[in-house]
């Protein structure tokens, strides 16, 4: 209950950036990577955008002691810093986090920024209620598939997952979920408006709706155990007994 209570808090710290989102036609042809780290004061400005423009995205998490994708990102870059931004469809590889929003608008936005995109000492208070979770690194193997996530960043139930993600250093395809009408705010059980809930059509919440028959965030899939799950506390537990230092399966040592 703490971590959520402090999760919670770390979302109005940043007055709840990342919940609304933009209803995109299509993803881009190519899925963007993020080079990233969850609880990084500096990464949650790109997360935020990425949520609020409606974007898929590979994340390649780099966390603190562990092996992570630290030294992928050294060749790529020629730096060991995130966040860093790699776009396929164009070639183009963006760091820093103001030049990543700012390439992000542009290309995939209306090219106007949000007033309150640059606020780094709300994001900075924002990790410092979540006492360094989802920086550092925790043992762990790879498998061979990427995990796939919906959730959307303000979420302080999908927060949680993520930093799980992060700190085992398990990539993921991050699902966008964020709010794009009335209805789908408020719980699963509860949310405003008459009849059933209809999520958008051809949005991840819509592909959820058909997958699983609800629309409950977070829900993590494992392609590599064809296994899909909901509630962050199932989730997390599943994340460190599958892949982390209690896991009795054969992998790849991070």
């Amino acid at each position: 209950m703490i971590q959520l209570v402090s999760s919670l808090l770390a979302s109005t710290a940043r007055q709840w950036r990342g919940t609304s989102a933009l209803i995109r036609d299509e993803q881009p042809h190519a899925m963007l990577t993020l080079y990233d780290m969850e609880g990084c004061p500096y990464c949650r400005p790109v997360r935020e955008a990425l949520t609020e423009l409606d974007l898929d995205v590979l994340i390649k998490p780099c966390p603190k002691g562990q092996a992570g994708y630290w030294d992928e990102l050294e060749q790529l870059s020629g730096t060991r810093r995130v966040p860093f931004l790699v776009d396929p469809n164009n070639g183009h590889q963006v760091t820093e986090s103001k030049a990543i929003i700012a390439y992000l608008h542009t290309q995939y936005g209306k090219g106007q920024l949000p007033r309150s995109s640059e606020s780094l000492k709300l994001s900075q208070l924002a990790s410092a209620l979540r006492l360094a979770k989802g920086t550092r690194g925790r043992p762990s193997w790879a498998p061979q598939t990427p995990l796939e996530l919906y959730s959307f960043e303000s979420s302080p139930f999908s927060r949680l997952v993520r930093e799980r993600l992060t700190e085992l250093g398990l990539a993921y395809v991050l699902r966008n979920c964020g709010k794009q009408q009335l209805s789908d705010a408020g719980l699963p059980w509860l949310r405003p408006g008459k009849g059933p809930y209809r999520p958008v059509p051809g949005t991840n919440r819509a592909r959820l709706m058909k997958q699983t028959g609800k629309v409950q965030l977070p829900y993590l899939y494992d392609p590599n155990t064809h296994t899909g799950l909901f509630e962050s506390s199932d989730i997390i537990r599943y994340l460190q007994q599958q892949y982390g230092d209690a896991s009795t399966q054969q992998g790849t040592a991070q």
